[in-house]
């Protein structure tokens, strides 16, 4: 099946609670297809089956078209804007899980500091968007994480500024640190009980939806699998892949194989419902929803 996922990381809303808009169904569906375009009609069916008018998807194809988030091709087909791929290719990284890590040296961090006196709105994108990619606020107001990432700290700095980093902040690598800070850092920045908990439960529910999945109608099967997958996929995307060090996640390798199992099951769904040209244009990607 093909699980389109809601990860609400478009202009802003990534790090909310997950939420079902026609704008996150429309670039959900449009990150399966950059390499290509995707007819209105296609989009707007997708919609109804959350039950928006083919009149709200068609506003929400237009503001996404003026905020520059999509392209059309003058014949009723979209596709994503350029300046989405990045993002875009983050978030497929969820398929390589430990993959996406490097080796750690547990005196190498990556720190930023936000420039003072900002727009509310701006200082607010700048810690949400920290947030969603690991980074913690220590004690003495610099956000830091582990320095464990493979991307290159320029790569990394533009992945940042993209989704919602002020410009004027400042992304570097530190070493150094006092041991008795480190400790600190380590110890209680990140919940990481509650992240296996909650890697157990989802767990769970993607077990449950892969046993009764087959045995739904098919809208039914759709609806669920883009709200299960999406979810699932939401919170690998989030995991802030802390190194073995500090957090060792067997569960989140569990959930991401379990996950692409789901994701392999509902392939046969949405190709029926989308059409295999429709959803499989780049590089054979799949994603789930």
């Amino acid at each position: 099946m093909v699980i389109i996922t809601p990860i609400l990381i478009w202009a802003n809303p990534m790090l909310r609670k997950r939420q079902i808009t026609p704008k996150t169904i429309i670039l959900d569906v449009l990150r399966l297809t950059r390499g290509g375009y995707c007819q209105s009609a296609k989009l707007i069916a997708v919609g109804e089956l959350f039950d928006f008018k083919a009149s709200t998807m068609r506003v929400a194809l237009t503001r996404l078209l003026t905020a520059r988030k999509i392209e059309a091709n003058g014949s009723s087909g979209y596709r994503m804007s350029s300046n989405t791929d990045l993002l875009s290719d983050y978030i497929e990284q969820w398929r390589l899980g430990d993959l996406r890590r490097g080796a750690w040296q547990k005196d190498d961090w990556l720190m930023v500091l936000l420039p003072s006196n900002p727009d509310r709105a701006i200082r607010t994108l700048s810690q949400t968007t920290l947030q969603f990619f690991g980074f913690r606020k220590a004690r003495n107001k610099v956000w830091v994480r582990p320095n464990n990432l493979l991307p290159t700290l320029n790569e990394l700095r533009a992945l940042y500024q993209l989704v919602g980093l002020e410009q004027e902040a400042l992304l570097f690598k530190a070493a150094d640190i006092p041991y008795t800070e480190q400790f600190i850092w380590e110890s209680t920045l990140w919940n990481t009980e509650n992240l296996q908990f909650t890697y157990e439960q989802q767990l769970v529910k993607l077990t449950k939806s892969t046993a009764r999945l087959n045995n739904l109608k098919i809208k039914d099967a759709l609806r669920e699998s883009f709200m299960i997958g999406g979810e699932t996929i939401n919170l690998l995307v989030k995991d802030p892949l802390l190194p073995d060090e500090m957090f060792c996640t067997p569960k989140r390798e569990e959930l991401r194989h379990a996950m692409c199992d789901y994701d392999t099951c509902g392939h046969k769904i949405w190709t029926q419902f989308m059409g295999e040209s429709t959803l499989f244009n780049v590089h054979n990607t799949r994603i789930s929803r």
